[in-house]
């Protein structure tokens, strides 16, 4: 009995997302598309609910899966990569399980907390949050000498081909103007979740 036990742990903690050596790492920015997409699969339809959301390395493209009434658990990974790779052309690693983002760009807290969307937030909310999580409409340099990334801002010229609204482009702007305050230590986290609110509100 306790062999059996103990196969049991081993193996739910090997078929473990969280576990598994799935998740991406590394800068990751996502096109207008994938993001869009990235919307739909997190809202599901009817009784499908957010299993998995895989993308190409240079964030193009996407592949995810749903699964039936909220019952999900995570798909074969190796799999799941070969199938996203024959469809995009490109290599492939996991963005998220159900509504929670694990890709490790260091920006990511990748907690329940901080990395979890609601299904019912608005189209500018999941992408202030991806902008927030440095994932949408993010300008990183390279420091060299440091070894350094910093996510910067670079001003508010609107992209036509994105299709976003010019609020939604306000929005998502003036929460990554916040997002340096607070990374330069010029707000508190407080002061920060306090404005980014009145903002999404």
């Amino acid at each position: 009995m306790k062999k059996f036990l103990a196969i049991l742990v081993l193996g739910l903690l090997w078929c473990n997302p969280s576990n598994s050596g799935s998740w991406g790492e590394g800068e990751l920015q996502l096109t207008k598309r994938v993001a869009d997409y990235f919307i739909k699969y997190l809202r599901g339809n009817y009784n499908n609910k957010p299993a998995d959301f895989y993308v190409t390395l240079d964030g193009t493209n996407l592949y995810y899966w749903v699964c039936g009434y909220g019952n999900c658990v995570a798909t074969d990974d190796q799999n799941s990569r070969q199938i996203c790779k024959r469809y995009s052309g490109k290599e492939c690693k996991k963005f998220a399980f159900r509504r929670q983002v694990r890709w490790n760009n260091g920006i990511n807290p990748r907690t329940r907390k901080g990395s979890t969307f609601n299904s019912k937030w608005s189209d500018a909310e999941i992408y202030a949050k991806l902008t927030e999580l440095g994932f949408y409409k993010n300008n990183f340099s390279k420091n060299t000498t440091t070894g350094t990334t910093t996510n910067t801002t670079t001003g508010t010229t609107t992209n036509t081909t994105t299709g976003t609204t010019t609020t939604d482009e306000d929005i998502v702007s003036k929460i990554k103007e916040l997002k340096k305050l607070y990374d330069d230590g010029i707000l508190t986290l407080e002061e920060f979740k306090k404005a980014k609110k009145k903002l999404l509100n």
